[in-house]
């Protein structure tokens, strides 16, 4: 099963990308832990390429693909200057304590939750995809 849908680069598009996401989850048997895991990485990633890709006025498409077994998510975006997420380094959780910052968890939650997660930056489109086994 296969779908997309393109929604503005506006925050206020999560609602409609939630629906997006549960009509397709609707389609699949699948737990409730991992559609909250995959929604939160969707919105994780979404977010991202709002906020520090605000130079562009494109819209960023999702896409869905999923079966019985696995769902694969993929978001993309217009960057002239790709953000590669998977080259993130890792948390150090007792500096990031130690020095009280805030946020900055987000991709290392998506690693966390997701299977697989990749990156791919050709002709100015930016393509994260991230999978689950469900």
């Amino acid at each position: 099963m296969n779908s997309k849908k393109t929604f503005s680069r506006n925050i206020d598009e999560l609602q409609n990308i939630f629906e997006f996401l549960e009509m397709n989850f609707q389609k699949i048997p699948i737990q409730q832990k991992d559609q909250f895991e995959m929604e939160l990485s969707v919105e994780e990633i979404f977010m991202n390429m709002v906020r520090h890709n605000s130079g562009s006025s494109e819209h960023i498409e999702v896409t869905f693909a999923g079966d019985d077994k696995t769902v694969v998510l993929s978001l993309i975006d217009t960057e002239k200057v790709p953000f590669d997420i998977t080259k993130t380094k890792e948390v150090d959780f007792e500096e990031y304590f130690r020095e009280k910052k805030s946020g900055g968890l987000g991709i290392h939650l998506v690693k966390q939750f997701m299977d697989s997660v990749t990156f791919d930056h050709q002709n100015g489109v930016s393509t994260i995809i991230i999978t689950k086994h469900i």
